[in-house]
């Protein structure tokens, strides 16, 4: 049962879900503390050259508790729509996350901030009720609201909470930034139709064999389930 669930999540988001609960286990268990996972330029770049940095400050959801089991949740429920429907294909996910890898760092860096998870989250989030304007969604299980909205009734939430909201409004940014040149440009007569973000072909050339092995793996999930 465990193992057909973690096979039905997309090959990606599998990934990141995985990872993030490795690093989470990590530091509860000691084995890492969280300050070796944060983002430093000058440890990431210059004295230590620890360039994981990039990617674990964005991946390390936070100490393994309820809280981050739930965020945790929320974002494989996200991702994982975005993988199979948003951006089918094991390339075009994979350069979409590129894409917000190499922005969110690059904002994170001039910023000098540590964690950039909720910046990832809210990027991804904000593309992903775009798609699915009309999709309800029950905020812890109570309060329905539509995924159009999500982004900006976390923002109310932090608001009233009295938490920052810069993440929020900047992971909304690169979400919507993205957005428009993704699919709001491509309309524009002056552009006849041409796709500024569509995923480079040697790319897809070289992920069509794990598309096909992802495939297998689906397969052989739902035979072992039968």
């Amino acid at each position: 049962m465990v193992l057909e669930y973690i096979l039905d999540i997309p090959p990606l988001t599998r990934i990141i879900v995985i990872s993030s609960i490795i690093l989470s286990y990590a530091t509860y268990v000691q084995y890492l503390k969280p300050s070796n996972l944060y983002l430093n330029y000058k440890l990431a770049f210059l004295e230590s050259f620890q360039p994981w940095r990039t990617l674990t400050s964005i991946l390390y959801f936070g100490e393994l508790d309820l809280i981050t089991v739930l965020r945790l949740f929320f974002f494989q429920s996200i991702s994982s729509s975005l993988e199979q429907h948003t951006f089918p294909g094991f390339a075009n996910y994979l350069y979409y996350l590129l894409l917000n890898f190499i922005t969110i760092t690059s904002i994170g860096l001039w910023l000098n901030e540590h964690s950039l998870t909720e910046y990832f989250v809210e990027a991804l989030m904000y593309v992903w009720g775009r798609q699915n304007q009309e999709r309800p969604l029950l905020f812890m299980f109570i309060i329905p609201v539509k995924a159009q909205y999500m982004v900006w009734f976390f923002i109310l939430i932090n608001i009233i909470t009295g938490r920052s909201i810069q993440s929020n409004l900047i992971g909304a940014f690169i979400g919507h930034t993205y957005y428009y040149f993704a699919y709001i440009v491509p309309k524009l007569p002056c552009f006849k139709g041409i796709h500024l973000l569509s995923t480079p072909k040697f790319l897809v050339k070289l992920c069509r064999n794990l598309d096909r092995q992802n495939v297998v793996n689906q397969e052989e999930a739902q035979a072992f389930a039968f």
